[in-house]
């Protein structure tokens, strides 16, 4: 049962990028909440811009300056709040990509396979 290093090599190859599989499943799942945060808070501050222009349009009151001093704070949280889970999961795929870059176990293709980059 004597294994050549290029077969031990391909297979360790596969065990390290299962290893590594649910990482960056998770970190890509992080990155794309994040995304969707932003997108929520962008569609939040354009919704107030609207509801201000309509509300300011037909009363000509000061409640629509009411709604921009609540309403853009609140928007404008959201968008910081995707930026900050966004940037959570970025942070975590460096890391990892990291940690498979400094593996002794693995050659250049590999450690591309594993990161998931385009080979060329």
């Amino acid at each position: 049962m004597d294994e050549t290093p290029s077969s031990l090599s391909v297979k360790q190859a596969t065990a390290f990028g299962q290893r590594y599989k649910d990482a960056y499943r998770v970190a890509r799942t992080v990155t794309l909440v994040g995304e969707f945060i932003k997108a929520l808070g962008f569609l939040l501050i354009i919704a107030t811009i609207v509801i201000i222009y309509l509300a300011v349009s037909q009363s000509g009151s000061g409640i629509p300056l009411v709604g921009a001093v609540i309403g853009v704070p609140i928007a404008a949280f959201f968008y910081l709040m995707g930026v900050l889970v966004s940037a959570q999961g970025q942070i975590l795929k460096a890391s990892l990509d990291g940690a498979v870059n400094n593996s002794p176990f693995l050659n250049n293709k590999q450690r591309a396979m594993v990161m998931s980059l385009p080979l060329e």
